[in-house]
């Protein structure tokens, strides 16, 4: 990742700024967490990290899954 003079990383793409986002999606008991770097100017995306939540009977197991290389 190239980071600009500003401190803010730069978009491999297109070299505009990316923006730091936290994005969340549920359902069935399952809650998906992803820390995510989008560039606003050309919809460049990189996910950081993703962390799974899911609910069960004996309580909450949080996971965080595989990245996706």
């Amino acid at each position: 990742m190239i980071w600009r003079s500003n401190g803010s990383p730069k978009c491999p793409r297109c070299g505009g700024r990316l923006t730091y986002y936290v994005e969340t999606e549920g359902g069935n008991g399952i809650k998906t967490i992803r820390y995510v770097l989008r560039c606003k100017a050309c919809g460049y995306r990189q996910v950081l990290q993703e962390v799974m939540i899911r609910k069960t009977s004996e309580g909450v197991i949080i996971s965080l899954p595989k990245a996706k290389n």
